[in-house]
């Protein structure tokens, strides 16, 4: 990210008296900044899981709520950090679709005594925060995807495999993943992720104490009802209770270090 700023103002000298002297302008001509883009630990894999959805047909403006999570082995006492980056889901309906993916970073740290997490909207990242000991099930990322009116084309299905790809990235080696992912389908969702309130593990999720799966919306919309009596049959879902659908296959990723 980059881009330029002004900064013009007044400097005004004042004596022990409060006297005033010498009052001048003062400016800066386009000076420029440069964030630099994140980058993920040391250690990358690329991973792909790919599986279907049930046959239920999808209407033009219900959501899909993509998610994914993991559970995680070998990481170190002192903590470790997990990224997702460079995510797609791919698939065809009416259309191929190469939707882009959140990317995600989660922090094993010592501290942490449950799992929580936020999404940071200026890096479109989801933020995660987990213990070392982790969990059965830790949120690794969602999307929530605006069904078009075109779906109708497809009959409201989609017509191949649906493709989940990325690369997994560790902070230290050793550290083995299995990630599997979900998809449901909502009549009224949002992409303001915050208003979520997602729950970010299955057994130890921060001021949550339900049998909900990691990846459930767990908030309210802004009439205050809740995100789950909205969920309904489609995707990898079969609507009621089900609110992040059925698991895909898992799928094992141990990120290699370079070698020093």
């Amino acid at each position: 990210m980059s881009g330029g700023y002004s900064v013009s103002g007044t400097a005004t000298l004042v004596d022990g008296s409060g006297d005033t002297f010498n009052t001048i302008a003062i400016s800066f001509a386009n000076p420029t900044f440069t964030c630099p883009s994140q980058t993920p630990p040391g250690c990358p894999a690329q991973t792909s899981n790919s599986s279907n959805f049930n046959g239920t047909p999808i209407s033009g403006g219900d959501y899909i709520w993509f998610n994914a999570n993991f559970t995680a082995s070998g990481v170190p006492s002192t903590g470790a950090t997990l990224t997702l980056t460079n995510s797609t889901i791919h698939f065809t309906a009416d259309q191929t679709y190469n939707l882009a993916v959140p990317n995600a970073q989660i922090t094993f740290s010592p501290s942490a005594t449950c799992t929580s997490t936020t999404f940071d909207t200026i890096t479109n990242t989801w933020m995660t925060t987990v213990p070392v000991s982790g969990d059965d099930e830790i949120f690794l990322s969602g999307l929530a995807w605006l069904v078009p009116a075109s779906f109708a084309n497809a009959g409201g299905r989609v017509n191949s495999q649906v493709v989940w790809n990325g690369t997994l990235s560790s902070s230290a080696s050793g550290i083995s993943i299995n990630w599997k992912w979900g998809a449901a389908v909502y009549t009224n969702f949002t992409t303001n992720y915050n208003a979520l309130n997602v729950k970010a593990g299955h057994q130890h999720a921060c001021g949550l104490n339900n049998g909900d799966h990691a990846g459930t919306p767990e908030g309210t919309d802004s009439t205050g009802q809740p995100w789950g009596k909205f969920v309904t049959g489609g995707a990898r879902g079969g609507g009621g209770s089900n609110f992040t659908g059925s698991w895909s296959g898992t799928i094992s990723v141990r990120p290699v270090c370079p070698a020093s």
